[in-house]
């Protein structure tokens, strides 16, 4: 366990003590008191929910436009695990430095055609040649609109291309 987190559980802890003295101590209505336990516990919740992004745990953010492939992990639907498939992928931005950025992953919902795509880059990145992705979707709706109908960000109309990655240009000597 990194130190963070043992900071992060120590101060839920003393925050949760600190509840108590202030519940036991003072002579305020019980309804005051009970609020906020019932608001520290979904204040534990909240956060709990957004470390996810902090300890590595794949982003379902929208992918940049461009983007460069480092690998990617495919899970095909599986009713045996009432599963309807995955796929994981780690990218770096091209936008910050040339895709040589600190890379990120993110999860998008399994398509068979976006499983061809992927496998055929992941045979291209074996044999050594970097490989390059675009992303660009069908009906293109703003993150605050699919946020409010309560949607993932990333669906099933999402578009997605592989193709080698062009040659970094030297400067002349």
């Amino acid at each position: 366990m990194s130190s963070e987190i043992i900071l992060i559980i120590t101060g839920y802890i003393l925050i949760g003590f600190l509840l108590t003295l202030f519940n036991l101590r003072t002579n305020f209505h019980w309804i005051l008191k009970s609020s906020m336990i019932v608001l520290t516990a979904f204040f534990y919740i909240f956060t709990y929910n957004s470390f996810k992004d902090l300890l590595g745990w794949p982003s379902s953010e929208k992918l940049p436009e461009r983007f460069r492939l480092i690998s990617a992990q495919i899970y095909e639907p599986n009713a045996i695990l009432n599963s309807e498939g995955e796929i994981f992928l780690w990218i770096t931005n091209m936008d910050n430095l040339a895709g040589l950025g600190e890379p990120r992953s993110h999860i998008i919902p399994y398509s068979k055609e976006v499983h061809e795509k992927i496998s055929k880059a992941l045979v291209n990145l074996k044999n050594g040649i970097p490989q390059m992705g675009e992303h660009s979707d069908e009906n293109k709706e703003s993150i605050i609109s699919s946020i409010t109908k309560k949607e993932k960000v990333i669906d099933a109309s999402t578009k997605l291309n592989f193709f080698d990655m062009p040659n970094q240009l030297l400067p002349e000597k």
